[in-house]
């Protein structure tokens, strides 16, 4: 009997929605994997595909069976099993009926607890279509998805309903079922373009995607992308043009489709006076179409529409989408129009009716607090066209009053640049109000400007503070504000532009901003604040390859510039490569330790009795001397950037073996207070000149 088998499974469903599909595949390949190697199975490649009409695992080189193994089962203590004859208790007898072994096969194990009874079994394999029975049910009543729905008289939710199981561990099916579905070798093709069931003799995948394949349906979603992307491109070059390049969209119409078929349709060119991003827009967000841009990236009057059923008759198909997207395009031609009978300006008042938030004014009252908020961190970072920046905070919502935003919220602040241009504002002032939103996601594009990445500042500042002196702090999974995109939109932009501001500053005034609307805010808010920093900023850096040992350490010494706490961190990464980084960090510990409750002194080197106390002492100085210049922002007009500080912690090591030659010889807590003062005092001084960089303390050690 072969020991090795493949797994097949296939949920066949109703239309998915396409962005449930990638998280579900995501979820079985990733539990399916763990649950088998708990239950003893090896196996080689998971595979995943998926379609709207289905999600499909395949697992290769499964074994057939667990094998054998041997289990240790702790009974009751011995003094507890035994009597002080050594007879056995009726405790004992319990535990060897209800194992079925005799008392002769009882063993004694000692623990950290004591002595216990305890048998040695050997448990019998089970075969893996047995545990992948019970195992198949119970993952698909497990997926995460946003929404699940019931259907009929089922009482099992799904992402919709499920229509067919296909379940086959080698040529044999897995029984089990999911509802009123039970499992079979049988799968469908697509929905249109097939006919009738399909009859799979084994669980091979090539066998599986050949079958289907000459189905119409493309499972495998890296060739069903490339079908898709072929096509397009294809029917692109008629028009003597290209795809706009959209990953986003391409993975959408990946998981719409199991059959991408592109189509190549027109528009009016009077269209193409609108701006670049409405007719984008309109063309990805409601139809899941592609624009097509000539060879200098300008728009054409095309656009590429992907359908999930070949037609005899494209020309027809051709003509809905043309129709459809027409009408789409009058009414943002439309709105258009009507928004730009006015200014930007004129529509700021209007942001006076709209509600920001029930207790913190409106959207016009915001407006005025990221006004405060721009000038304030305009002045922090040196920027000298403040009155750029103020206009901008002042114009930066008022496209959310316009008749294209209403209709299109994705282009809140495209449409404030493009009308602020319009109206004459200042360039610098226009691509601030776009740019005021970034980044729009994790990882996203930041604001290239320093007028708009101050703008963005402002705004995800006040969100984080006014939400939070509303006590609506997340919790959970619970994020209804995004203030976790917010607050990580700040740390990117800190980080990445380079940008070195102090953070509690920034929330001070903040807070301040926001008391004439709250007059009672929490006493804690500030600490709130700065603790939710420090996590998104945590999460951040140990995304970015540094441990979070490195980090904590880094945040413990300062954490008021997040872009010198991310220098301090990544000059903490490199040096801990050195061998003296982990001795150092055990000896500043015990600094730490000793240092506990004393609130620092003045060293005098009278004092000293001992000479290694002096050593240490012209020592501490001559590298004090040193690494000032490094590490001091107020000598060097800069602040210093995590080379620097990499020098710095360089030289502090080299204070490594006359810290241990103070510690082997001279006895700190005496009991003269003045020489236990004076002690004290030289490793405080120490101790400082680290915790400009970091608290080694917080670093973990082996030993």
């Amino acid at each position: 009997m072969n020991s090795k088998t493949d797994f097949l499974l296939e949920i066949g469903t109703e239309e998915i929605p396409a962005g449930y599909i990638p998280s579900a595949l995501d979820f079985l390949k990733r539990e399916f994997s763990a649950r088998l190697e708990k239950d003893y199975l090896t196996f080689g490649a998971v595979k995943t595909a998926g379609t709207p009409r289905r999600l499909v695992v395949h697992i290769s080189d499964l074994d057939v069976r667990q094998p054998d193994r041997k289990v240790e089962i702790l009974g009751p203590p011995k003094a507890v099993a035994f009597d002080e004859n050594g007879n056995p208790t009726k405790a004992a007898e319990g535990f060897a009926r209800k194992n079925s072994v005799a008392i002769e096969d009882l063993n004694i194990k000692a623990t950290d607890r004591g002595d216990y009874i305890c048998i040695i079994k050997t448990v019998k394999g089970r075969l893996a279509s047995e545990i992948l029975s019970g195992l198949i049910p119970e993952l698909m009543a497990s997926i995460p998805f946003p929404k699940t729905m019931r259907w009929g008289k089922e009482r099992v939710r799904f992402a919709r309903p499920v229509r067919w199981l296909l379940s086959l561990c080698g040529t044999e099916v897995v029984p089990c079922s999911f509802g009123r579905v039970k499992s079979d070798r049988k799968t469908f093709g697509h929905r249109f373009a097939s006919l009738g069931p399909i009859d799979l003799d084994s669980a091979s995948y090539e066998l599986y995607l050949s079958r289907l394949k000459k189905a119409n349906c493309f499972v495998d979603v890296r060739e069903r992308l490339h079908i898709l992307k072929q096509d397009a491109e294809k029917q692109a070059e008629k028009t003597g043009g290209r795809v706009l390049e959209d990953r986003e969209l391409e993975k959408l119409n990946t998981f719409l489709t199991e059959f991408p078929w592109a189509i190549c349709g027109s528009f009016s060119s009077d269209f193409l006076s609108l701006p670049d991003a409405v007719l984008i827009t309109c063309m990805r967000e409601h139809q899941k179409y592609f624009a097509v841009v000539d060879k200098r990236g300008r728009l054409l009057p095309n656009f590429i529409a992907i359908n999930n059923t070949p037609s005899s008759r494209p020309d027809l198909i051709k003509k809905g989408h043309e129709r459809v997207l027409g009408a789409r395009l009058a009414d943002a031609d439309f709105f258009f129009k009507e928004d730009t009978k006015k200014t930007l300006e004129e529509f700021v008042k209007e942001l006076r009716g709209m509600v920001f938030h029930k207790g913190l004014g409106t959207l016009f009252d915001k407006t005025e607090r990221i006004e405060r908020l721009a000038e304030f961190i305009a002045h922090k970072l040196g920027y000298q066209q403040v009155a750029k920046v103020k206009r901008a905070a002042y114009l930066c919502k008022a496209d959310l009053c316009t008749e294209m935003v209403g209709e299109f919220p994705t282009l809140q602040g495209t449409m404030g640049k493009e009308y602020a241009l319009i109206s004459g504002e200042d360039p610098d002032v226009a691509v601030a109000i776009e740019e005021h939103y970034l980044p729009v996601r994790s990882g996203g594009r930041l604001p290239e400007t320093l007028p708009g990445l101050i703008l963005s500042i402002a705004d995800k500042i006040d969100t984080i503070t006014a939400t939070f002196g509303l006590g609506l702090k997340p919790s959970g999974n619970q994020d209804p504000y995004a203030l976790r995109r917010q607050a990580l939109g700040i740390i990117s932009i800190l980080i990445d532009k380079e940008i070195d501001l102090s953070l509690v500053e920034l929330i001070d005034e903040a807070i301040f901003c926001l008391s004439e609307f709250l007059p009672k805010l929490p006493s804690s808010l500030k600490v709130d604040i700065i603790e939710f920093f420090k996590k998104r900023f945590k999460n951040e850096l140990i995304s970015r390859q540094i441990d979070y040992d490195v980090v904590d350490a880094a945040m413990a010494a300062d954490f008021d510039s997040v872009f010198d706490c991310y220098q301090r961190a990544l000059a903490l990464k490199a040096v801990r490569r050195q061998p003296e980084f982990e001795p150092i960090s055990i000896a500043f510990k015990r600094v730490m330790n000793i240092l506990k409750d004393f609130q620092g002194g003045t060293v005098k080197p009278e004092l000293f009795e001992n000479p290694e106390e002096k050593t240490l002492y012209e020592a501490f100085q001559q590298i004090k001397e040193q690494i000032s210049p490094l590490i001091s922002p107020k000598e060097t007009g800069q602040p210093p950037l995590a080379e620097q500080y990499q020098k710095a912690l360089m030289l502090l090591l080299t204070l490594k073996p006359h810290i241990d030659n103070f510690f082997d010889n001279v006895m700190v807590m005496v009991d003269n207070k003045n020489l236990r003062t004076n002690r004290l005092s030289l490793l405080w001084l120490i101790s400082k000149l680290f915790l400009k960089i970091g608290d080694l303390s917080y670093i973990v050690t082996e030993g």
